[in-house]
């Protein structure tokens, strides 16, 4: 079987000249349905370290986001 499309999808950009955390950021996806569905979600960081410090001047930032969900067909069961 071929896999179809997603039902919903979500793409996400920012830019900034200079970003500066004073706090270590946590961030969580959690992706809700009334119907069994399958989600997922990945991002990509431009000038941004996987482990963010407190206090440090970011230069040239960009982080791109996306994020799909499929719900699940009854029938392919």
């Amino acid at each position: 079987m071929t896999e179809r499309e997603p039902d919903v999808e979500i793409d996400a950009r920012v830019k900034a000249d200079e970003l500066r955390f004073e706090c270590k950021p946590t961030v969580d996806v959690i992706a809700h349905s009334n119907a069994p569905a399958r989600a997922a979600s990945v991002s990509e960081r431009r000038n941004l370290p996987d482990e963010l410090e407190t206090g440090v001047t970011y230069r040239d930032v960009e982080v791109s986001w996306h994020a799909w969900a499929r719900l699940e067909d009854p029938e392919d069961d």
